[in-house]
């Protein structure tokens, strides 16, 4: 019975073990595939440190000494991320393009053909007429056994993911299948990241499309505001030469006039400057630390006429001593234009009654600017503030939709938050509330 026992204990220790073992292989793997996915999920606009998580945990989670990403180009496989472990040395990293047909019979050559894994137990046993240079460089470097595991978007290569290790031990099903896995969330990452490249580059043209139409409406206002400080020019610098050009030329008087020409000129410079920034397809967060209040100034040089017109009465109220804020130039005088051009639409029916567009600006808490843009319109119904920022949604018999719902992501896009509230007893009141810039 002693015997029987003694045979029976081993035995079931050893399974008792396997099977410790087995699971702490699932919890490496769980927590190297979550790492990668942390990396994708904070990471959405930046592949870099992805693929830098990717190489690194593989080469950990299969004790391999060099890990190896590349992306396919027109040229070859461009080295995007690799991990090596301490004992390897300078001498032996990859190099940073394998050229395609460079390097005959190479591996990335085979991987191009067949698409699938490549697994090779020991580069010492095969023939070097097959693999030629390729070869070569691989045990000069060092490597022994290698696996190199494809990167598929519909069935095209698109990159890969490789192993190595300076040891011969080759690497089981099991390790090629969660590499072959460790590529595929590489390509989903990439695939991500391309399409919102694609979709901020579309944001970025109807942005401009909607600054370039609206712009259109301000076209004779803008012009008028254009020959105001011009015609000023002119006429100071007749009335500079007549003051030059007495028996007692009248020096001081000509100085005056010619400061105010200087005046008018740059005042006439940045009305160009402003129209000019807005048609331009400037970068999406081409960020810089804002005066909030001369920003709104340069956006109501440009509409004073458009609004004089209307018959409309404008008004500001805006806070000393605000907080810079740290945000793209350009689209956040978008944001302004539009709110005053949908301000002087929402009047231009209104028959009785004054005409009242205010502008203000205050501190936001906890730690920010907050922008008011109200009107004396019509204002809107409820069903309408629920639906005022839905792409394509308008009020406008001519209107596309477009210009709430690029608000709306502009200041979203900088942090901040845009609504709408109905005023009493008529009229819309626009805000946005954008952060500071950090201390």
């Amino acid at each position: 019975m002693n015997q029987l026992n003694t045979g029976e204990v081993p035995e079931a220790g050893q399974v008792v073990s396997d099977l410790q073992n087995e699971l702490a292989e699932v919890f490496r793997q769980r927590a190297a595939i979550s790492a990668v996915l942390r990396a994708i999920a904070s990471s959405p606009h930046d592949l870099q440190p992805i693929f830098d998580t990717i190489v690194e945990n593989a080469r950990g989670l299969f004790g391999a000494d060099m890990g190896v990403f590349r992306l396919v180009e027109e040229a070859g496989f461009r080295l995007v991320a690799h991990a090596v472990s301490p004992s390897v040395s300078d001498d032996a990293l990859p190099p940073k393009l394998v050229e395609r047909g460079a390097l005959h019979g190479s591996f990335y050559d085979r991987l191009i053909e067949s698409k699938s894994p490549l697994h090779v137990p020991d580069v010492a046993t095969l023939d070097p007429n097959c693999a030629g240079v390729a070869l070569a460089s691989i045990i000069q470097r060092g490597l022994r056994t290698l696996l190199y595991v494809p990167m598929l978007r519909k069935g095209e290569l698109v990159g890969s993911l490789a192993l190595a290790r300076r040891r011969v031990e080759h690497f089981t099903e099991k390790e090629i299948e969660l590499l072959t896995d460790f590529a595929a969330q590489a390509t989903i990452a990439l695939e991500i990241v391309r399409h919102e490249r694609q979709l901020r580059e579309a944001q970025m043209e109807l942005a401009h499309a909607n600054r370039v139409a609206t712009l259109g409406q301000l076209t004779a206002s803008i012009t008028h505001e254009v020959k105001q400080p011009i015609t000023s020019m002119i006429i100071n610098a007749q009335a500079a030469l007549r003051f030059l050009e007495r028996q007692s030329p009248s020096l001081e008087r000509a100085r005056r006039v010619l400061v105010q020409i200087g005046e008018d000129g740059m005042r006439a410079g940045g009305i160009v400057d402003g129209i000019h920034a807005l048609f331009k397809k400037t970068p999406s967060r081409n960020n810089e630390y804002l005066d909030i209040n001369n920003a709104i100034q340069g956006v109501i040089e440009l509409t004073r006429g458009e609004v004089l017109k209307s018959g409309a009465l404008m008004q500001t109220d805006l806070a000393q001593g605000l907080p810079l804020i740290e945000c793209d130039r350009v689209q956040f005088q978008q944001v302004i234009l539009n709110l005053i051009m949908n301000a002087i639409e929402a009047m231009s029916a209104v028959d009785d009654g004054t005409r009242e567009l205010l502008i203000s600006t205050r501190e936001a808490e906890p730690n920010g600017v907050l922008v008011g843009v109200r009107d004396s319109g019509l204002g809107l119904a409820p069903a309408m503030l629920e639906r005022i920022f839905d792409t394509f949604y308008t009020t406008k018999p001519s209107g596309l939709g477009m210009g709430l719902s690029i608000c709306r992501s502009i200041v979203e896009a900088h942090g901040g938050r845009l609504w709408v509230t109905r005023q009493t007893p008529r009229g819309a009141f626009f805000q946005f509330a954008i952060p500071a810039r950090p201390e």
